[in-house]
């Protein structure tokens, strides 16, 4: 089996990356502060190419850049896109620049600060990261086109083959079934059964292999996968390659044993990081009221003179640990909108008015849920707060439903910022894996990356 070249292609393309992302902005960060200095202050005296002083600027750059996990294109992180966690970075960047100024004086950082040249320059960073980075990623998948993924597979897989071709559209699909079984190929390659490993990696350059259900698998085989990984392949459950590579986490491929053992899920037993949490959303709500007050006040009189009264609508959404609240919105529909019970907001809906429909588009008829999260009936990020209607139904027919309870619920979160409104049962199901893995995975950098998407679903309407 030729399975040191497959090893060091992976080794290779990974270590490639970073260093190739490392060098472009280590580049772009001397050409662009030196530049940017020379047009300002009009000489190079103190900024001939690299200081200790850029270096420092640097410093913080390169920091923010990998927390934010810019240096590679394999992370749950990478589902919210460059531009918005390249805006992080540079936002933090600017931020703890001009505190250590504040702190250890201007002469610190010299003519890197003041006349603008910060704030210009770190801009135009955050633009050379975007271009380099879409540059690099687009010819890493010209040259990993022939690359393929390796699936042994003892069921049905066709959603994750789906999830899988709607992520990574430019690479094969190979799947090893057990014998005497077959599957749909228009969906993926069939390379052959379990029997078939050891020809099929040889034969093939593949990426890694994607295990369906490894407490099926038979003995030897696990042996042979043993072998494989400590050669150098990389080898995921299905529930881990979902949550590292498409940052959600398959409701119908977990179990009992997996959710009790694994890792993460600080959210629900870190009564510190819940206390912070909670000091965030009350702090967050208050300025967001004030700040906004004048929109509030604007969405108000649009509803008046568009609809009529009422202005807010009220209705009862199930919280943490299944607790019943009621939830304050601005209202989008018309009046009696649901005399005959309720029923799923559908795409094109006839009962949402066309003043709701702008509403809905920005986000704004969710703003008086912010009196929510004061009393604590919510978070600002969290699972969207279901009806009370529609649950048991759910909780029947999606497994681990009722986990979604385990948090408060929030205004906003990882699943409306991926995925939009709920319509029917498949967008719950969408929906919930994206809650789930929140809950698993909450930090605060996933916080602040929702915010940001969050914020661009605002400004641009963007999102479903």
């Amino acid at each position: 089996m030729n399975q040191p070249s497959t090893r060091s292609y992976i080794s290779m393309s990974s270590n490639f990356t970073i260093l190739a992302l490392f060098a472009l902005d280590m580049l772009g960060i001397v050409l662009i502060f030196n530049i940017n200095h020379w047009l300002v202050v009009g000489h190079l005296a103190d900024t001939v190419l690299l200081t200790w002083k850029l270096i420092i600027v640097a410093g913080f750059t390169f920091l923010y850049f990998y927390l934010m996990d810019l240096y590679t294109f394999e992370s749950p992180l990478s589902q919210l896109g460059m531009l918005e966690r390249s805006f992080i970075a540079v936002v933090l960047t600017g931020i703890t620049t001009s505190i250590t100024v504040y702190i250890l004086g201007p002469a610190f950082i010299g003519g890197f600060v003041g006349r603008g040249v910060l704030t210009s320059s770190l801009i135009m960073v955050w633009l050379w990261s975007l271009v380099s980075r879409y540059l690099l990623n687009h010819w890493l998948k010209q040259q990993r086109g022939r690359i393929g993924w390796l699936v042994i597979a003892d069921k049905d897989m066709g959603s994750f083959v789906q999830d899988f071709r709607s992520q990574y559209k430019y690479e094969q699909l190979l799947v090893l079934t057990p014998p005497n079984q077959s599957i749909d190929e228009s969906q993926a390659t069939l390379a052959g059964t379990w029997d078939d490993l050891d020809r099929v990696l040889t034969e093939n350059k593949i990426t890694g292999i994607i295990v369906g259900a490894p407490d099926h698998l038979p003995e030897e085989l696990v042996d042979r996968l043993m072998r494989i990984r400590i050669k150098g392949l990389r080898i995921y459950r299905l529930s881990d390659f979902y949550e590292q590579y498409l940052a959600r986490l398959p409701v119908f491929h977990l179990n009992q044993t997996w959710i009790a053992m694994a890792h993460g899920f600080e959210l629900i037993h870190n009564p510190i990081g819940l206390r912070f949490k909670r000091y965030v959303d009350i702090l967050i709500a208050l300025l967001a009221g004030v700040v906004l007050l004048p929109v509030l006040l604007a969405v108000t009189l649009a509803i008046c003179f568009s609809m009529g009264r009422p202005i807010l609508y009220r209705q009862i959404r199930t919280g943490e640990n299944g607790t019943e609240f009621t939830v304050v919105k601005f209202r989008t529909m018309v009046t009696g909108a649901e005399d005959d019970g309720a029923q799923y907001t559908a795409a094109d809906d006839a009962r949402v008015t066309s003043t709701g429909r702008l509403l809905r588009k920005f986000r704004l008829d969710e703003l008086p849920q912010l009196w929510n999260v004061l009393k604590g009936d919510m978070s600002f990020i969290g699972p969207r707060p279901e009806r009370p209607e529609f649950i048991a139904d759910l909780q029947r027919r999606i497994p681990y439903y009722n986990l979604r309870h385990v948090v408060k619920p929030g205004i906003t979160g990882w699943a409306q910022v991926m995925y939009g409104y709920a319509d029917s049962e498949e967008d719950a199901v969408e929906k919930l894996q994206y809650d789930l893995f929140y809950i698993k995975n909450y930090s605060l950098i996933l916080d602040i990356s929702i915010m940001v998407k969050s914020l661009k679903v605002i400004l641009f309407g963007t999102g479903r």
